[in-house]
């Protein structure tokens, strides 16, 4: 919704006032340091392509993805090469855990093994997806993994979002004009950014053509006698 080139921009509003981006969560809460947060969502090709332009900017963030989306499937050659291919551009890569997807957070422990034993990472922190009573408290603990609704990275940092389509270069820039010395946790969907449109129904319909045409691409390649 944003486009790229918004995004360098606000990448170059931060770094002008002395921030660095880093992926170690354990930063201390006075640093002059961003904590460049991607939940994805909705698709890792859009995360593919920010990881990408990231990299072109000399930038590394932390790419949060969904175990038990319906929306895609991590474990799919075509996804697992690409969260691969993020992994070795030297962002850091972890779990986005979705909680009502479950009837027991025990189920958590489960997502976290898959994950770490095929992407070959030791998970340090987790995003929760629908965070509802994590919001509720902010503390509760994930087996002993940290996660971003966590006080120290919700309130002790100063936390930006753009859910839902939200622009937050107002955020951003009244961040930047108070005395305040903080680490800056920003949330960014790289759906909003990879493409340049007026609304967030625009680009999710944009988004959403996108991907008939790959699904449409997929049905013809397992199925000999569609015609479509």
């Amino acid at each position: 919704m944003f486009g790229l080139r918004n995004y360098e921009l606000l990448v170059s509003s931060l770094r002008k006032q002395g921030f660095n981006f880093s992926t170690d969560w354990s930063v201390e809460a006075n640093s002059r340091t961003v904590l460049m947060r991607h939940d994805v969502d909705f698709s890792v090709d859009d995360a593919l392509l920010m990881a990408k332009f990231e990299t072109a900017l000399n930038l590394k963030s932390t790419y949060f993805f969904m175990l038990s989306s319906n929306i895609y499937n991590l474990l799919s050659k075509r996804n697992r090469d690409s969260v691969i291919q993020i992994k070795e551009m030297g962002h850091k890569v972890s779990l986005h855990f979705d909680p009502t997807a479950y009837d027991s957070l025990e189920l958590f422990l489960e997502e976290l093994e898959v994950f770490e034993k095929i992407f070959q990472t030791d998970i340090d922190i987790v995003s929760i997806h629908r965070p509802g009573r994590f919001l509720e408290n902010n503390n509760i603990d994930l087996f002993g993994t940290k996660h971003t609704y966590q006080n120290r990275y919700f309130k002790d940092f100063k936390y930006i979002s753009d859910s839902g389509g939200k622009d937050v270069s107002l955020s951003v820039l009244e961040f930047l004009n108070s005395s305040t010395e903080k680490v800056l946790h920003l949330l960014i969907h790289p759906v909003w950014w990879v493409r340049r449109l007026s609304t967030p129904t625009l680009t999710l319909n944009q988004w959403r053509n996108h991907h008939l045409d790959i699904i449409t691409d997929e049905i013809r390649k397992n199925c000999k006698t569609y015609e479509g």
